[in-house]
């Protein structure tokens, strides 16, 4: 008569597979907090949509207060700004959202001028960031 073996699998592999990927996913949202200027001030928007979601190929772009661009520590002029959304259209479509941070007391036309800038690349998922709540 034969004998069966049960066969058994091992999940040492596996677990370490886990283990490196929480350590990995807790440093990178470290470095997401980590890539926006705290000089910027994000003005009140009580009545605005909360975005709940974020998709991965987000593109973030600052405005900060004296119209400079800056996409997390560089900062870009308005034409190697088009360059870089160029690029991201090409690497990811043109379904990439992107949210724009802007300090409270930038000028409109510097946020439009991304926002154009955006568009052109044929971008539609167009975001301006503000506070829905002032956390306490």
């Amino acid at each position: 008569m034969k004998q069966r073996t049960v066969e058994s699998v091992n999940l040492t592999p596996m677990i370490d597979i886990v283990f490196q990927m929480i350590i990995f996913f807790v440093f990178t949202l470290d470095l997401e907090r980590e890539k926006f200027d705290e000089d910027i001030t994000i003005p009140d928007a009580p009545n605005a949509q909360e975005i709940k979601e974020f998709e991965p190929a987000t593109v973030y772009p600052q405005v900060l207060k004296d119209g400079q661009i800056q996409v997390g520590t560089a900062i870009y002029d308005p034409a190697s700004f088009q360059n870089l959304i160029r690029g991201t259209v090409k690497r990811f479509g043109q379904k990439v959202p992107v949210m724009i941070y802007a300090d409270g007391q930038t000028k409109h036309k510097d946020i439009k001028r991304v926002m154009d800038i955006c568009s052109s690349e044929g971008l539609y998922k167009i975001n301006i960031v503000g506070l829905i709540e002032k956390s306490n």
